[in-house]
């Protein structure tokens, strides 16, 4: 709305800013906004998103990947068999981290076939923390997950009876210097029927996935230990690339 006051010699016209101008301006702010928080939360969860998207548009590849871990696992196949860990981006990965399955890994492992995943798995059960201090407890379960997915210390041995409790990132900051950030992006494709593989200790253990579900960040319960059960849980934060809720993985040992 334009308005020209009186005695305005040079015929200046003054724009009233109405209701529906105020509405509009934060519409676009909003919009602009969001645009801007969208591109930034893309731009840093990136390798993420990049695994989900190229799961939904290439699945041949992942059930390659599941294909070939299964056999491995199953058959006592060899090394070349297997998927590479992490390949040199510089160059071409000519040998695995892997010895023969016959021996088993050197080190402990995670394996989930569906998703092609083979991940070490840092064991953090022996720690001992001082007085309950959780902070130290959360920077060395952070410094263990840039090694690998952590068995959650105070939780069952693979084999023993109680809950052997694994949690991995599904995205973390880029500039960490981590190499295991988005580990767990895709574990919301799990579904109960599928089976995962721990190897500890240079022993196979095989779950097979019985309940899939979400639940808050400070709900500890996942934490419990049955007495009665040989149980496996795998955890990480979802939505992926948020910290608002945790994605729960729960299995049962089968072999």
């Amino acid at each position: 709305m334009n308005i020209s006051y009186p005695g305005n010699e040079r015929g200046v016209t003054i724009q009233k800013i109405t209701l529906g101008d105020k509405f509009w301006q934060f519409v676009r702010f909003t919009v602009v906004t969001g645009m801007i928080f969208a591109v930034t939360f893309f731009a840093i969860n990136f390798t993420a998103y990049k695994q989900i998207l190229t799961s939904a548009f290439n699945p041949e590849a992942q059930a390659q990947a599941e294909q070939f871990l299964t056999t491995a696992s199953e058959n006592n196949s060899n090394a070349e068999d297997l998927l590479p860990v992490l390949p040199d981006k510089k160059e071409t990965r000519t040998s695995y981290a892997w010895v023969d399955f016959p021996i088993a890994p050197t080190d402990d492992r995670l394996i989930v076939p569906k998703l092609g995943q083979s991940v070490p798995m840092v064991d953090m059960t022996t720690e001992h923390i001082e007085g309950e201090n959780w902070s130290d407890l959360e920077e060395q379960i952070q410094e263990g997950l840039r090694n690998g997915v952590v068995h959650y210390p105070g939780t069952a041995k693979p084999g023993q009876y109680g809950n052997v409790f694994i949690t991995g990132h599904s995205s973390y900051y880029p500039w960490d210097p981590g190499q295991f950030k988005d580990v767990f992006a895709l574990l919301g494709q799990l579904e109960p029927g599928d089976e995962f593989i721990v190897y500890y200790n240079q022993v196979q253990y095989i779950y097979l996935v019985t309940d899939k579900f979400e639940v808050q960040p400070d709900n500890v319960s996942v934490l419990e230990q049955p007495t009665d059960e040989k149980i496996a849980t795998l955890m990480t934060c979802t939505p992926v690339g948020t910290a608002l809720r945790r994605l729960i993985i729960r299995a049962e040992q089968i072999n």
